[in-house]
């Protein structure tokens, strides 16, 4: 009897730890993030394009795991860690393009940049379409962007061949917030490279 009652008291005291630690589980609160331009709306362009130039930007592809809605880190070559409780705010697809037209923008100083799929009634000089390899933090506190690239004319023709760039940066923190300013700086040096192209390739 005695040997009954002592399981039954510490399978019900298992029961209630189980309770208690799900209870603190749930009330960890879910933190949201986003990629960001790092812009200066009163720095001069660094690439000048003629007023009239208009680019097209995409499609911009995503490797499919990266989308979800959980942050997504790489442990090692062959190993991906899932942050369940630190997530993009917006799918992660739509995030990056946008956030990579702001940074060309304001390198370019323009805002004729329409994102893909654009109107067929809207008429570009150029299309940008880019595949992103990698983009996540890895080991250490560095970030990775790892993306393939090209421009083509209005008629489809290519006007600069496919690129591979590729940026490995360091966080300033080894805390998530830091790893996401740093992916941003990626997208931002990505833009670069792609906006020193183009005022040659569109020069009248």
């Amino acid at each position: 009897m005695k040997s009954c009652r002592a399981c039954k008291e510490f399978l019900f005291l298992a029961l209630a730890m189980a309770l208690l630690l799900t209870g603190c589980a749930r009330s960890t609160p879910i933190q949201y993030y986003q990629l960001s331009a790092l812009r200066d709306d009163h720095a001069p362009a660094e690439f000048v394009l003629a007023k009239e130039v208009a680019i097209g930007l995409g499609p911009v592809l995503l490797p499919e795991y990266l989308a979800r809605p959980q942050i997504v880190s790489r442990t090692s070559a062959n190993r991906l860690a899932l942050a369940d409780r630190e997530r993009w705010a917006e799918p992660l697809a739509e995030n990056l393009p946008r956030v990579l037209s702001e940074d060309l923008s304001a390198l370019l100083g323009t805002d004729r940049i329409l994102l893909h799929p654009w109107s067929s009634s809207r008429k570009v000089d150029c299309q940008i379409t880019v595949e992103v390899v990698q983009f996540e933090a890895g080991p250490g506190g560095a970030v990775n962007l790892v993306a393939r690239w090209q421009i083509m004319g209005k008629d489809g023709q290519i006007l600069h061949p496919e690129t591979r760039s590729s940026f490995n940066l360091a966080a300033t923190a080894q805390d998530q917030e830091a790893m996401v300013v740093a992916l941003s700086q990626g997208l931002s040096r990505l833009a670069r490279e792609i906006a020193a192209a183009l005022p040659t390739l569109l020069a009248h």
